[in-house]
């Protein structure tokens, strides 16, 4: 696995090729201005690219395509499970048996809740993946709240005018919610954008669930709110470091829990994530530019 910047330099000049595929790794602008003017297109095999300076990029005549929608589905289906395990407390439930505590067969040790008629807040809700988690939701009976500056959703929004949907401010959001989905791109608008103020805002019953990157989510002030017990829990498949420092706290709190970005890899997602990748590449042999982001 290559890894760092002297690495990523060393292979590339190495091989002079035309074509750079990388996936969710960091390509540091040290890297992009000493790649060999053989670089033509560099093909991000995943849908975010904030790892990826993409002007520099352009300015050095590469240009950079990513993979939009190949885990729109799996994504989505990981915010579900997520929502799913909260409210039967399974992880809870599944480590007091684990650790041969049986109370749970007698005694109700964690409270939990009917899904339907719970409220899901999404940030980033109108986009391919929010509308992904919608399709699932709204089935189970429960209430969406979408943030957004203009307070509707776009014209033509599958979910415009749906009466289970509503367009709310950001704040308001984080205040109504039983859970909080986080679905939007991490930029310099969205980085730390959820933070201690935001959780501050939630029901003390209430749930933060990100799937989408680490750092939306200001990482220290989640672990300062949750060892205060200020929501009810937190399930992180992305981090901001992933994965986190060995001497982060975030390890050892009872109510926050984390899977290792596993949000796009099932299987038939990471064979949609090779199929589609190679359509990125085949369309620029035909002087087709495909999915290209700067």
């Amino acid at each position: 696995i290559v890894t760092s910047t002297e690495e990523i330099i060393s292979l590339v000049e190495k091989a002079q090729p035309e074509i750079v595929i990388t996936k969710e790794m960091e390509v540091p602008p040290e890297a992009i201005e000493a790649f060999p003017s053989s670089v033509k297109l560099l093909c991000e095999a995943g849908t975010g690219y904030n790892n990826i300076p993409i002007d520099l990029a352009r300015s050095r005549g590469i240009a950079v395509a990513n993979i939009p929608t190949y885990s729109n589905e799996s994504v989505a289906h990981m915010v579900i499970t997520y929502i799913m395990n909260f409210g039967a407390a399974i992880f809870d439930q599944a480590r007091m048996l684990h650790n041969n505590d049986r109370k749970n067969f007698t005694v109700f040790q964690h409270p939990i809740y009917e899904i339907t008629g719970k409220t899901l807040g999404m940030i980033g809700g109108s986009g391919t993946i929010g509308t992904c988690v919608a399709d699932v939701a709204i089935p189970l009976g429960m209430n969406i709240l979408i943030s957004s500056r203009k307070d509707k959703l776009p014209s033509g929004h599958k979910y415009e005018n749906h009466p289970r949907v509503k367009v709310v401010s950001f704040d308001e959001l984080f205040q109504k919610s039983d859970f909080v989905s986080i679905n939007c791109p991490l930029n310099a608008e969205t980085r730390h954008s959820v933070g201690e103020r935001e959780i501050r805002m939630m029901k003390s019953t209430a749930f933060l669930i990100n799937t989408a990157r680490g750092a939306i989510i200001n990482e220290a002030d989640l672990i300062k709110c949750m060892k205060e017990n200020v929501i009810a829990g937190a399930g992180l498949d992305t981090q901001e470091v992933e994965p986190p420092p060995e001497d982060s706290d975030i390890w050892h709190l009872d109510n926050v829990f984390l899977t290792p970005h596993i949000g796009w890899r099932r299987l038939e997602t990471r064979q949609r994530l090779v199929d589609m990748t190679a359509d990125n590449i085949e369309s620029y042999n035909k002087g087709e530019m495909k999915n290209i982001v700067n």
